[in-house]
């Protein structure tokens, strides 16, 4: 029987951040898919739900994460 992952969502604008907490989540057995933007990041929670998002807070705008925080939320 073919267990389901858990879906992770990784929003950053930080590269380096965002690919080294990719690989790391990845390897504890989850589907992790990634956003560098808050556009990117809203496109992502309109597609499909996740079980656990991760979320830079401070991004390009210093509250660009509370309002995708916020979207998610809603959503």
């Amino acid at each position: 029987m073919k267990e389901n992952k858990k879906s992770v969502l990784i929003v950053d604008d930080d590269m380096d951040y965002l690919v080294q907490l990719e690989l790391q989540v990845k390897k504890l057995g989850f589907d992790v898919f990634t956003a560098d933007t808050q556009k990117s990041g809203e496109e992502m929670i309109n597609q499909r739900s996740f079980d656990l998002a991760i979320i830079d807070l401070m991004m390009e705008q210093k509250d660009s994460g509370f309002i995708l925080c916020y979207k998610m939320k809603q959503k």
